[in-house]
């Protein structure tokens, strides 16, 4: 959901490569803030291109080609002209899609973002892994607790970290709905245009798994409440939910801390999430199936 807007370079990409790669013909090319993982163009007002900063392929391009076929508004990516859904330009790989012209979902947008959760949690016959539960980033933080961002907050990040364990080991052994899921719904991956849910991105994280572990969004905004009952919350499973937020909090710090990018992020998205993690919790209580 959190994503670091980073300049694109602007010699990157030319109009040119859309031209050999996909046989797009662009006057302008303009760069849109990507995320830690990307950087992206605008061309024309009519495609997004996204250029990938790690050389690995593409992961979840067919996805999106089925997602869309099944009529969710999920932007898919336009073959290149020779039939494939990625290119490569200097060793990276980048894909083109079709420009969705709206803005990205705010805390305010609670109730289309809780309709959008829905209409994906109902998908059915969506061929994705399963989730496991594995935090390779978090286990890495625990050997990094002396980094000058953490380490006067050293104890608070451990017993975090022992915590989600603990709430993991918990969530396991449980047999509880699994779903479609985002893993990083709403926010900059949710776009809207007239308050209308234009296009749903980023999907490289999907996985059949828990609804809980995309439902935590729920705590993010205001309307906790609101948005669980405007998704039709119930039967939640507690365990699951601790796993996400904390999940989420660990994550988010993780992925600051050991990539030294974004110091305040650290704060914003890390130690604030874990403060109201026992709140969080007591919101989602009403909504969960009683021990």
């Amino acid at each position: 959901m959190v994503t670091i807007p980073v300049p694109a370079a602007p010699d990157l990409i030319r109009s040119s490569d859309l031209m050999r790669d996909y046989g797009v013909a662009v006057s302008e090319l303009r760069p849109h803030p990507g995320g830690f993982e990307s950087d992206c163009w605008v061309a024309d007002e009519v495609w997004f291109v996204k250029v990938w900063r790690r050389p690995e392929p593409p992961t979840g391009l067919s996805l999106l080609r089925d997602l869309s076929a099944a009529g969710l508004p999920v932007p898919a990516p336009i073959p290149t002209v020779a039939g494939e859904l990625y290119a490569t330009l200097h060793g990276r790989p980048y894909a083109v899609f079709p420009y969705v012209r709206g803005r990205t979902a705010s805390r305010a947008d609670w109730r289309q973002t809780a309709q959008a959760l829905k209409r994906v949690h109902a998908l059915k016959h969506v061929e994705l892994p399963p989730s496991t539960m594995d935090e390779p980033a978090i286990w890495q933080l625990r050997e990094r607790l002396d980094h000058p961002w953490i380490e006067n907050r050293r104890e608070e990040v451990a017993e975090s970290i022992v915590r989600l364990e603990q709430a993991i080991e918990r969530a396991k052994p449980k047999a509880v709905r699994h779903v479609v899921c985002h893993l990083d719904f709403g926010g900059f991956n949710l776009i809207l245009d007239d308050d209308e849910v234009a296009a749903i991105v980023d999907w490289e994280q999907a996985v059949l798994g828990p609804r809980e572990h995309d439902v935590w969004i729920a705590a993010e905004g205001d309307h906790c409440a609101l948005f669980l009952a405007e998704y039709g919350a119930r039967d939640l499973d507690i365990d699951h939910i601790e796993y996400a937020l904390l999940a989420r909090a660990l994550g988010d710090m993780a992925a600051r801390v050991l990539r030294e990018v974004d110091r305040p992020g650290v704060d914003t998205w890390g130690f604030r999430r874990i403060a109201k993690l026992d709140r969080d919790l007591a919101r989602f209580r009403p909504f969960c199936a009683q021990p």
